[in-house]
């Protein structure tokens, strides 16, 4: 039996509805938004470019093949896999394809191995049956990678986003040298953005003298006004990520992960609040906490309004750097502790 899926309507005698609404819900509305995307604005040719990957590779029937479906951040990556079917003087292919992973459901352990079928948007679907579906869809050459190549470069990248997820969560071990492995992975698939997310975080481990392990936040803190400030000369090429956090930390955006530098901004401020939070506790006045005087203390507060202004090149909530230090610095001679934003 063959069906056709056409504007999200599902034909076809004998198809019971059910089917035709698990596919729309679990497979074409979240391909169909990845497809719009890579129409719109080529987003997975950027991608694969970017990593020098977009090179056509020669294909034959009875082929298993891989297309990647990739995001700028790779935790949201999908994929499908399927087998060449026919090749298509146009330099298309016809592939049958009988697993799709849209990106969903990633867990901190990876989904390397998803069980269970589903269908690419448009495609045609060869079994009806919701366990086991296969379908078929045709594909420019240069949107299908050999199966080797292609689960090897997601696997790298899942590798990149079990790190990235580590950091974002507890960030317990997470070592300057892990970092140096998960930047030097985005550098090879060629996720800038995920570099330089990557980059912060290690300056921020590294800053606490804690080498990914918990440290108290008197020793965490004691150089955080210069790590903020090296954070905030990294982001001058990152506006819009700083702009994504900014709208995210003002309750104007829901917090997302579609941006990884954006989603480490909003971790780097979670992280700082706690800190200084734990100063708080020690004392209600922040004049009399052990380790820390009034400047130093200002100093890192004036740092991450440096971060969260882009060096104090774009404002936050339409106010600048000074606006937030004087506010603070009233505030912490008064005895009372200011606000992180």
């Amino acid at each position: 039996m063959w069906i056709s899926l056409s504007a999200g309507q599902t034909t076809g005698m004998g198809v019971p509805a059910i089917i035709g609404e698990w596919v729309r819900e679990r497979v074409m509305k979240p391909i169909s938004r990845h497809m719009a995307r890579v129409a719109g604005v080529t987003v997975g040719a950027t991608l694969l470019l970017s990593a020098g990957l977009a090179s056509a590779a020669s294909f034959e029937v009875g082929e298993k093949v891989f297309v990647p479906m990739f995001e700028p951040n790779p935790e949201l990556d999908g994929y499908a896999e399927g087998f060449v079917e026919q090749v298509h003087d146009d330099g298309t292919l016809t592939l049958r394809i009988n697993k799709v992973q849209t990106g969903k459901g990633k867990t901190l352990s990876g989904t390397c191995h998803p069980s269970g079928g589903t269908a690419l948007s448009g495609a045609e679907i060869v079994s009806d049956d919701p366990d086991d579906l296969v379908v078929e869809q045709r594909l420019l050459t240069d949107e299908v990678m050999t199966y080797r190549r292609g689960s090897q470069l997601y696997l790298k990248r899942e590798n990149l986003s079990i790190a990235y997820l580590k950091y974002l969560g507890s960030g317990m071990g997470m070592t300057p040298d892990r970092f140096d492995v998960a930047i030097r992975r985005a550098e090879e698939v060629g996720l800038p953005r995920m570099v330089a997310a990557m980059e912060i975080g290690k300056m921020q481990v590294e800053s606490t003298q804690g080498r990914g392990f918990p440290v108290p936040a008197s020793r965490a803190l004691q150089k955080a006004a210069p790590m903020l400030d090296d954070v905030a000369a990294k982001l001058e090429g990152y506006p819009e990520s700083v702009e994504t956090a900014a709208r995210m930390l003002g309750g104007t955006t829901p917090e997302h992960r579609d941006d990884p530098l954006a989603a480490v901004i909003v971790r780097l401020h979670e992280i700082l609040d706690k800190q200084l939070g734990e100063l708080a506790q020690q004392s209600d006045d922040p004049r009399e906490v052990s380790g820390f005087s009034v400047d130093q203390l200002l100093a890192i507060y004036t740092g991450w309004f440096r971060v969260i202004t882009v060096n104090d090149t774009q404002p936050f909530q339409n106010a600048d750097v000074d606006y937030y230090r004087e506010r603070a610095a009233k505030a912490l001679n008064d005895g009372e502790w200011p606000a992180l934003k």
